[in-house]
């Protein structure tokens, strides 16, 4: 019985654990070149990893990435520790690519 209800649960966390990570956003625009939240997290990591460092920027995961007016890719790092400091905030927009704001809060 024991054995039955360890596999039930396993079975019942391993499906939520699945169903949360499935999501990705995306914008719905004929002339966007940066249509998925993975191609604006791309685009965003390698500029704020050379200008803020790498450890840095891969200690504010998971992004936090919404979209704004239908057209532009924000994404802000997960704030993981106690104490002082901040996080980046980025926007990207989604029509070229272009970083549009960047900043990193102290």
């Amino acid at each position: 019985m024991k054995k039955l209800l360890f596999l039930l649960s396993l079975m019942l966390i391993s499906c939520n654990y699945t169903t949360n990570t499935v999501f990705q956003k995306t914008i719905k625009c004929k002339d966007c070149l940066v249509t998925k939240e993975e191609t604006a997290v791309g685009i965003a990591e390698p500029i704020l990893f050379e200008t803020y460092g790498k450890d840095q920027i891969e200690d504010q995961r998971p992004y936090s990435v919404t979209i704004e007016n239908d057209s532009i890719w924000h994404i802000e790092g997960t704030f993981n520790h106690i104490g002082f400091g901040g996080v980046f905030d980025i926007k990207i927009s989604a029509k070229n690519g272009k970083v549009l704001y960047m900043m990193h809060g102290k």
